[in-house]
């Protein structure tokens, strides 16, 4: 029996089923490939920025594409001290919590409660009543709209008394 591996068949049915072949191999092999190397898909979270007003504050909630791998009350977190993108900033939002703050710890309580400990900066330069109340409903607002969470308590340094004084 000879056999023939430079020619090609002039059946079009065998033509057919080596193109759907090759075909399904490649698709077979581009989905395991691309499952090995996924990203992880991202999922939409809110968070809360500031309007200044002559004599109030107006929040503005913005939506934030972020990571599904993390928990949603620490990339919330995250979102918010990186404040507006200039974007956001053109359109006149603002972030009262002050720059070099950073999270230390955040967890949620069975009962839904979420603690959340900054460091001293939080509270550096914070000097008067609607600007502490600008950081404390930024801040709340941002994590009450996440499914489960009920209330938010925050410290500075692992204190709760006597923060967030104008």
């Amino acid at each position: 029996m000879q056999r023939s591996y430079g020619k090609r068949s002039s059946r079009p049915e065998a033509r057919f089923r080596l193109v759907a072949t090759v075909s399904w191999l490649t698709a077979a092999i581009t989905v395991l490939a691309g499952c090995a190397g996924a990203t992880p898909r991202g999922r939409q979270a809110k968070v809360c920025f500031v309007r200044a007003l002559a004599q109030d504050i107006e929040l503005v909630e913005v939506s934030r594409t972020v990571s599904a791998d993390a928990a949603l009350v620490e990339v919330v977190l995250e979102e918010l001290l990186k404040g507006p993108t200039p974007a956001e900033r053109h359109q006149g939002l603002t972030t009262f919590i002050p720059e070099g703050t950073v999270v230390k710890s955040v967890s949620i309580d069975p009962d839904g409660t979420v603690h959340a400990d900054f460091n001293e900066a939080l509270q550096e330069g914070v000097g008067g009543s609607m600007r502490v109340m600008g950081i404390r409903r930024q801040i709340q607002a941002s994590l009450l709209w996440i499914p489960g969470v009920t209330s938010v308590i925050l410290s500075v340094e692992g204190r709760t008394e006597e923060i967030l004084q104008p």
